[in-house]
């Protein structure tokens, strides 16, 4: 059993890590020559791996059937949707949006797009009022593919939609109501109602509870009132897992169920003897409604069908072992969703039941298991350190201190206490104080997290070679006591701590424009020296281009300081998330193209700031002499960039006028290896005169790949395909990287080239018109 069993789950997995979708018709026919022409005791394992990796074929080509078109523009369309709750309200840019998920009723076309099924959307609406949860609506959308950063160790929001169910992303620029439409009674409809309405009654439940918004999270899943504080609290502690309902939430509430089981058995019947069938019942029972409060989340689903293989095998009272149990949970996960294996709660989940299962191994159940509890932690975060910083996913001293205390009064205290508080509110029965009683645990609980955030936090700087000794350590770790090697985990894990991330040899410069959306930032490094040339945009409160996609990359190459940060002027896509940047690493110096609108950073002007070296390459800035009066765009830091005679030039958003200037004091004769394309690529600059002067061999466009301002514009790319330069945009290529020496300069990476099947083929958007895949 065990065999062809993982086999099957090895041909689940296969599709979707493929760049390109593959007929399952093929793979079908695979299996059925399998089963012709294969020995007898390989038979079974080939047919079981070419039919599961026929059926997540057909998978993954129905989730890319749901995509829409990837062309130039959004995807415009008018759907009917369910309108899913809850409703977020979000604020961005100055503006107040909302944000929630639609999805489409089947069998609609608009645009050239008919999706496949009832394709799942997150989608933004920047109107008045939000809609309301639960309802059938006529929306006009801006439709895109599942597309987000794409920067070595940047959080992949593209990635996410896929693993979460989503076929894309956009916004809805109107919303009809449809009053009395044929699916407004269906049962998808009455759930997310009844979901909207014990929303909203709890929240005016909890009015005036300090902790309001982490008891939502806890009940519902509803994440929208807990504080960017908490969860950087809970990040730096090890503890954000408490707040995404899952594996450990459903075992918690399916162990209640079990213990409420016994209890009953007791009473009702003599010795208990109901609880055989009872506790599975009522666990699962319960652990049922509790996914169902948190809106069946694909986390929640999984753990489940986890759930339900155990419950059924104590219903049946069969003897299946936990090997066999956990190995049918992970076939029938992939059966319900291939694309799960993009999300790290999925290895999360299974890699912590799986080492807790070996860890636990010999383990009398006479033992008093709580005083291995604290080494049994121990042993988990160990041999998880791999899995969290393969995921780019830090640890810290505080985390096993913090989990040994916060997920007992979670389990023990705090989730009993909110549900039969809640149980007596759906009854209509006073809560007797349990809500503030609840508070009042969840305050003392994050006043010791509070505490333990002041211990060391390690955030890994990856390499091959350190992910090897984690994984060598953890595996050293679970070998049976006795064993001689089993203390060389301690080694192994010191080699990995030890490891340094590579920088660049003397005299050599990396210089990377990142993948910030329709923003700027460029890190330039020289061994472990670091200049930062613009921050990129603070899109919300939640979320910005610093925490998103410059600290990742920083952490990874063990930069811990940056020398000089370089604002090129004041606007909000180049100096939107400086402020994040200055709190969360030290920094010399600060300049800037306007400083008076940086003076909390103490910036000075970068018109007047001297050239400087650093082992032999010269960072300059070109004078031009901006006046006061001048637009933003026009008193942009424009630096270059010269070991030898190579050069690279950084301009910020200068325009026509400016660039008319530089290009009369331009040495003759003189080009540059890389440029940094004016303005996103805009019209009003890369004027003909200026790209004549510098005859740019790379250019970089930092512009998203939807923008709404047309970046590139189309007048701008062909100037320099005339001119023979090989052009990037960090929307479609991700993070670009170039090294430069005195003996020339060349391409290391770029970090968007296609990996998976619903990801584009990315071009030369200078040579070829981008048309998408």
């Amino acid at each position: 059993m065990l065999s062809w069993m993982t086999f099957a789950a090895a041909g689940l997995a296969v599709p979707p890590f493929l760049p390109e979708v593959i007929d399952w018709r093929l793979l079908v026919g695979a299996a059925i020559a399998a089963g012709l022409m294969v020995k007898r005791q390989w038979r079974s394992a080939a047919v079981a791996f070419f039919l599961a990796c026929g059926y997540s074929a057909h998978y993954c080509e129905q989730r890319f059937a749901q995509l829409p078109p990837a062309g130039d523009m959004p995807t415009k369309a008018v759907f009917d949707a369910l309108i899913l709750g809850p409703i977020e309200e979000q604020s961005g840019y100055g503006r107040v949006y909302y944000r929630f998920d639609i999805q489409l009723a089947a069998g609609q076309c608009a645009d050239g797009y008919c999706p496949a099924g009832r394709a799942r959307y997150r989608v933004n609406y920047y109107g008045v009022r939000p809609p309301q949860a639960g309802t059938w609506a006529r929306l006009t959308l801006r439709l895109r593919p599942p597309t987000g950063a794409r920067s070595v160790g940047a959080f992949d929001y593209g990635q996410w939609l896929i693993a979460n169910g989503y076929a894309g992303r956009g916004y809805a620029k109107a919303i009809m109501p449809i009053a009395g439409a044929e699916h407004a009674a269906s049962i998808g409809v009455r759930y997310q109602q009844l979901r909207n309405r014990l929303l909203s009654q709890q929240r005016e439940a909890l009015v005036g509870l300090s902790r309001q918004g982490i008891m939502r999270a806890l009940l519902y899943a509803d994440r929208r009132d807990v504080s960017d504080e908490d969860w950087a609290l809970l990040s730096r502690t090890g503890t954000s897992h408490l707040m995404a309902i899952s594996g450990m939430h459903i075992g918690i509430v399916m162990a209640w169920g079990f213990v409420l089981a016994r209890l009953l058995g007791a009473v009702l019947t003599r010795g208990g003897q109901g609880s055989v069938w009872l506790g599975p019942a009522l666990g699962f029972a319960l652990a049922s409604a509790y996914a169902a409060m948190a809106g069946f989340t694909l986390p929640t689903q999984r753990a489940l069908i986890m759930a339900a293989v155990l419950c059924v095998g104590l219903l049946l009272q069969r003897r299946i072992s936990p090997w066999q149990g956990l190995q049918i949970a992970l076939v029938l996960v992939l059966m319900r969703d291939p694309l799960a294996l993009h999300s790290a709660g999925f290895y999360l989940s299974f890699v912590a039941v799986g080492v807790l299962l070996m860890l636990t191994m010999g383990v009398q159940s006479g033992q008093a298991a709580w005083r291995k509890l604290p080494l049994l932690q121990a042993q988990l975060l160990f041999v998880l350190l791999p899995v969290l910083a393969i995921w780019g996913f830090g640890s810290g001293v505080a985390a096993l201190p913090a989990n040994l205390v916060a997920i007992p009064a979670l389990a023990l205290v705090i989730m009993p206490v909110l549900f039969v508080a809640l149980l007596a509110a759906w009854l209509g029965l006073p809560d007797f104080g349990l809500f503030s009683a609840a508070n009042s645990l969840l305050k003392w609980l994050f006043n010791y997290l509070e505490l333990l955030s002041q211990l060391p936090y390690w955030q890994p700087a990856l390499s091959v070679l350190s992910i090897l000794c984690l994984l060598l350590a953890a595996g050293l770790l679970l070998l049976p006591r006795g064993v001689l090697g089993r203390p060389l985990a301690v080694m192994f894990a010191g080699l990995a701590l030890l490891q340094t991330p590579p920088s660049p040899p003397p005299g050599h410069v990396w210089v990377s424009v990142l993948d910030v959306g329709q923003g700027l930032s460029v890190l330039v490094q020289q061994g472990r020296r670091a200049l930062i040339y613009d921050t990129g945009p603070s899109f919300s409160a939640r979320y910005n281009s610093v925490d998103a996609v410059l600290l990742p990359l920083l952490r990874r190459r063990g930069i811990h300081r940056v020398d000089r940060l370089v604002l090129s002027h004041g606007d909000r896509d180049h100096a939107g998330a400086a402020d994040r940047l200055v709190s969360a690493v030290p920094v010399k110096q600060v300049l800037s193209g306007e400083p008076e609108r940086h003076r909390e950073l103490a910036a000075k002007n970068c018109h007047f700031a001297s050239p400087w070296l650093w082992d032999g390459v010269e960072y300059r800035f070109l004078r031009y002499s901006p006046s006061r009066d001048s637009k933003s765009n026009n008193r942009s830091c424009v630096l270059l960039i010269r070991a030898g005679d190579h050069r690279v030039l950084l301009t910020g958003d200068i325009e026509r006028g400016i660039e008319a200037k530089l290009a009369r004091n331009w040495p003759p004769e003189v080009a540059l290896d890389m440029l940094l394309a004016a303005h996103h690529g805009s019209k009003s600059s890369s004027s003909d005169v200026f790209l004549r002067a510098t005859q740019a061999e790379h250019v970089v466009f930092a512009a998203s790949r939807f923008n709404t301002y047309g970046h590139p514009a189309k007048d701008v790319t062909e100037r320099f395909q005339r001119l023979g330069s090989r052009c990037w945009q960090t929307g479609i290529h991700g993070s670009v990287h170039f090294e430069m020496t005195s003996e020339g300069m060349q391409l290391l990476r770029y970090d968007g080239k296609k990996r998976y099947f619903w990801q584009i083929t990315p071009k030369d958007v200078c040579a070829v018109p981008y048309s998408g895949p």
